[in-house]
């Protein structure tokens, strides 16, 4: 028999389809204001970023503009005693909260019902002379200002208060607040973060 030659098959040619764009004057038009509208959306978003950045930074300006910061301190000059607490920032200080704590027991929320309570339970402190300012919740100290609690006068009086302020455990909180409500606290406890008279920061404004 004769051999049978078996042709090889021919491979097909497959045919690359491409894919053309007719550019017509709408298409450009389109894509244009296309591409526009995403360069001017991503513009956008850059401005508000910075704009928020920038109220931020004038946020930040005006708080530093009218900071309280409050401290105590004694005065004990030529036969007067003051308890003295002032106010030496640049901004008034809104009184939130006034806690006094006598020999761990006694709480007072303002400094007269502490010094009436010293002066009527100690000996010898209730005929002695001396003026006072409430310092109590509510209460607005100006920049720049002070208020003095307790005045006397007289070398044996203010020895006898000193003594008796010595012998006494007396820890003070004082809430206060600028005039956006950012919140200060000035306190002796031996329970904060910080010294006493050393303002601390307890909240914050956005």
């Amino acid at each position: 028999m004769a051999e049978e030659k078996i042709k090889p098959k021919k491979k097909k040619k497959r045919k690359l389809k491409t894919w053309k764009i007719n550019w017509t004057t709408d298409k450009i038009m389109s894509t244009s204001a296309l591409f526009i509208s995403v360069i001017s959306l991503i513009a956008l978003l850059y401005q508000s970023f910075l704009a928020r950045e920038e109220n931020k930074l004038i946020q930040k300006q005006q708080s530093a503009s009218v900071l309280p910061y409050l401290n105590q301190w004694q005065s004990n000059y030529n036969g007067e005693f003051k308890l003295i607490i002032g106010n030496k920032g640049v901004g008034p200080a809104f009184i939130n909260k006034v806690e006094i704590v006598l020999d761990s027991t006694k709480t007072f929320s303002n400094t007269d019902d502490l010094f009436n309570e010293i002066f009527k339970t100690a000996e010898g402190l209730d005929t002695i002379p001396h003026t006072t300012s409430t310092l109590i919740s509510g209460f607005v100290l100006p920049a720049n200002d002070d208020i003095k609690i307790i005045e006397m006068k007289d070398a044996d009086n203010i020895l006898k208060f000193q003594k008796e302020l010595n012998k006494r455990n007396i820890s003070f909180k004082i809430t206060y607040a600028d005039v956006y409500g950012t919140e200060w606290l000035l306190s002796n406890s031996k329970d904060e973060n910080s010294s006493a008279n050393i303002p601390v920061l307890i909240s914050k404004t956005e």
